[in-house]
């Protein structure tokens, strides 16, 4: 049977048990644990794999909105921003396709891994956690997740009956470095059984100041989004719900010319979720997750949109929760996921994406398009790759169990990628030949172990895995201009799978007054695919040329942090993390843009109203450069935060808070980015805001 087949036949099985389970009496009584994961809904001291959490309060306290920003607080996570308006999360200094960006267990299915300056369209505006996922959990999200998983929960879906018939917040705030306004809410509101959920948020900025006191051009951003979830929880148990949400941001790219220049990507989502609980015996829970998205976004110079970007995605996931599978408690599930994308790139204006399928074409190469990697003459024409269908079908078991010493987890994972390719929207005379687009298929295999040992107030995990990624549409096939980057990019359609065999140790030791916690991890890839600036210029423009390529690496790094409790109100606590990345054969070994070492420190006060924060993080200069690449000075970024919240009664409170970041008003690079000698860290930013709760 093909993989096709026996996906086919599971998926319709899955879906015979939602029907099944659809009336069938829900006789168990569901407890909830403190901190859960909400995307796999396992409490979060049941699972080997450590995962980093950030719940309202903690993402509330950081500065910047972009969840590259949110999350560069924690260990081993950076943030690969792109001006003020970017900014996607790098984790252990992996990042694009290997790190995947979701939405309440759902892919977020954007452009934001193609290239750095698309935005992810995941907004924490209105956010009640974001987990940073690591270990076997990933394969429950595709095979890609080499890095890990972060996953964006917020309350558009309610698997359990509301407390009160109404709640909401409303939130107003005010950033000084780029006259920057905010607005936020969200409602949610509860009849019988029915819940709905509201929210929406509207953000604005003008151009920000470094640390040198200079305006960066082009860094003005606008954005809005809104989120309307609808629930209905049935008397045993189960939990439906559908939501539709609406995103829109506009931002300034940065450039060495000051050009005005900016994206404007807009996404509608589509979700549906449905959990019904005992349809059969033997499955404590069937969980089936329906996404569809319309994207498209383009980019401007000036007036004139250079670029158009249209992408629709449809994503399918049914999870069947086994709990006494032997020993063992069990998910296996079904996942399917189809990607449109279509691509227009034309200095003289992109108003639709260009048809030439009426043109008669005998299949040969073009004459006007040659080879830049041998000399030759690099041609951009207005799509820089044609019109592509990506289709993954994946499988995967992910199993769990105590035993003596602690929690053992496996998971596997089965996929399938199809890539189409169709020239129609390529003039004839910039065609490569037929057989460039014949339709690619990468089968994949990852396998995940990790194991806990429990002692007195030890705590130690040990996670091996073998993952496989197919490339992209994009790796594969991009050749031309990318006017958003103010680069050329060469195409390489000779990639094939990536695969990563990885160790991950962990430690934690939890004393009656502090916690320390350690990790180390070792990555060995054969054919690490990525983006390799070269020793040529564009020269249609001047710009520089890369290329994705294919190489055996390594990446090695450590993680830690201590926290200590100085008395009931005062905490103090230390974070570090450093990280090598290296090609295995070279002159020059070093990979690109990969973070350097990292180490803050800092104190926490909570006092009945009163919360008061403040730390220093310090940014190691990064000489560890690639060929082509600059080396990065080393800055230190100083911030404090401060809120004070009090009730008006039993139902409605006020919190009034202020920020400041980068005190001392720093001047400092950010390595990781693509942008960093255009875009430096934005200069002192005081932000003052109130939060009203009802």
């Amino acid at each position: 049977m093909s993989i096709n087949r026996l996906i086919h036949a599971i998926f319709c099985a899955s879906i015979s048990l939602v029907l099944i389970g659809g009336s069938h009496a829900f006789s168990e009584e569901v407890v909830l644990e403190e901190v859960r994961v909400t995307a796999s809904g396992q409490a979060l001291n049941d699972v080997a794999q450590p995962i980093q959490i950030m719940n309202e309060d903690d993402i509330h306290g950081q500065n910047g909105d972009t969840l590259g920003d949110i999350l560069s607080s924690l260990p081993g996570i950076s943030n690969a921003s792109f001006g003020a308006g970017v900014g996607r999360p790098v984790i252990r200094g992996l990042g694009g396709n290997r790190v995947k960006m979701a939405i309440n267990g759902t892919d977020s299915a954007d452009v934001s891994a193609m290239s750095s300056d698309h935005a992810p369209m995941v907004d924490a505006a209105n956010a009640k956690q974001i987990e940073v996922i690591y270990g076997p959990n990933t394969l429950r999200y595709g095979s890609s997740a080499m890095g890990g998983v972060v996953n964006m929960a917020d309350a558009r879906f309610h698997e359990y009956p509301a407390l009160e018939p109404w709640h909401g917040h409303v939130e107003s705030a005010f950033s000084s470095v780029d006259a920057g306004t905010k607005v936020k809410a969200s409602l949610d509101a509860a009849q019988d059984q029915w819940v709905v959920h509201l929210d929406g948020f509207n953000r604005s900025s003008d151009n920000f100041k470094a640390g040198n006191g200079t305006t960066i051009e082009n860094t003005a951003s606008d954005s809005q989004g809104a989120n309307l979830g609808v629930n209905y929880l049935s008397d045993n148990g189960n939990a439906h719900g559908i939501a539709l949400s609406v995103l829109d941001y506009e931002y300034g790219v940065p450039n060495p010319d000051n050009d005005r220049a900016s994206v404007n990507p807009s996404q509608v989502r589509l979700d549906g979720q449905s959990i019904v609980y005992s349809p059969i015996k033997g499955i404590q829970e069937v969980k089936t997750q329906f996404t569809y998205i319309d994207y498209q976004h383009g980019e401007y110079l000036g007036d004139i949109a250079v670029g158009l970007f249209n992408k629709t995605a449809s994503e399918f996931k049914t999870t069947l929760s086994m709990p006494n599978l032997g020993l063992w408690q069990a998910s296996f599930g079904v996942h399917w996921a189809w990607q449109d994308l279509q691509v227009c790139h034309d200095h003289g204006g992109c108003t639709a994406i260009p048809d030439y399928s009426q043109v008669s074409w005998d299949g040969a190469q073009g004459v006007n398009l040659t080879n830049g990697l041998n000399g030759g003459y690099l041609f951009a024409h207005d799509t820089p790759m044609p019109l592509t269908q990506t289709q993954d079908l994946g499988m995967f078991w992910v199993m769990e169990r105590d035993w003596a010493l602690g929690i053992l987890e496996l998971g596997a994972r089965i996929d399938q990628r199809t890539i189409e390719a169709d020239p129609t929207s390529i003039r004839t005379s910039y065609r490569q030949t037929a057989s460039y687009y014949d339709d690619k298929q990468f089968n994949s295999a990852s396998l995940s172990a990790a194991m806990t040992w429990r002692f007195d107030k030890d705590k130690l995990g040990v996670s091996v895995s073998r993952s496989q990624r197919a490339p992209s549409a994009d790796e594969l096939y991009w050749n031309g201009d990318h006017h958003a980057t103010f680069s050329f990019q060469l195409d390489n359609g000779d990639l094939d799978l990536e695969t990563a065999y990885s160790v991950d140790v962990t430690w934690i030791q939890q004393g009656e007054h502090y916690q320390l916690q350690g990790a180390v991890y070792y990555y060995d890839f054969d054919g690490y695919i990525y983006n390799e600036l070269k020793n040529l210029v564009d020269p249609n423009h001047g710009d520089p040329v890369y290329r994705h390529e294919q190489r055996d690496a390594r990446f090695t790094g450590a993680e830690w942090q201590f926290d200590h409790e100085l008395t009931d109100d005062w905490k103090w606590f230390v974070r570090g993390d450093v990280v090598q990345a290296r090609l295995k054969e070279g002159v020059n070994k070093n990979l690109p843009r990969i973070p350097p070492f990292t180490s803050s420190t800092g104190f926490k006060f909570v006092q009945t109203h009163w919360q008061v924060s403040a730390d220093v993080k310090y940014y190691a200069q990064q000489s560890d450069v690639a060929e082509n690449e600059s080396s990065s000075a080393d800055y230190y970024v100083v911030n404090a935060y401060g809120s004070y919240e009090f009730s008006l009664d039993d139902h409605e409170s006020v919190k009034l808070y202020l920020k400041a970041y980068n005190i001392t008003d720093q001047f400092g690079r950010n390595h990781v980015s693509y942008l960093k000698e255009y875009s430096p860290i934005i200069g002192r930013n005081i932000t003052i805001g109130a939060n009203y709760s009802f």
